[in-house]
């Protein structure tokens, strides 16, 4: 048998801006969600997961080439990109597990 343990550290006053990132990050896939549940119609019938999330990316950030349909940009502005891209993957997987089990739900009586 395998034994693992693990311990926890309590940083104090030292997490502050830790915490300040993570309300920014949840406001922005709090913000994705809500635009990902209205368009999601479009976004499912786009099998492919890679070419799903770009699209999904396109919908809200704008670039030279791309006007987005969202005004994410605006509400979170100068966020740097991989961040943006965490927040689009956290709020699509959320809105197909939720719309994923709604129809389970639904299938079930």
């Amino acid at each position: 048998m395998k034994i693992i343990s693990s311990y926890g550290v309590e940083l104090r006053k030292q997490n502050i801006p830790i915490r300040q990132t993570l309300e920014i990050y949840r406001s922005a896939v709090r913000y994705l969600v809500e635009v990902y549940e209205s368009v999601w119609e479009e976004l499912v019938k786009i099998e492919e997961s890679k070419k799903r999330f770009n699209a999904a990316e396109h919908l809200v950030h704008t670039t030279k080439r791309n006007p987005a349909r969202f005004d994410f940009d605006f509400c979170f502005p100068k966020m740097p990109s991989y961040f943006r891209r965490a927040a689009v993957q956290h709020a699509l997987g959320s809105v197909s597990s939720y719309r994923t089990r709604l129809e389970q739900w639904k299938a079930e009586g």
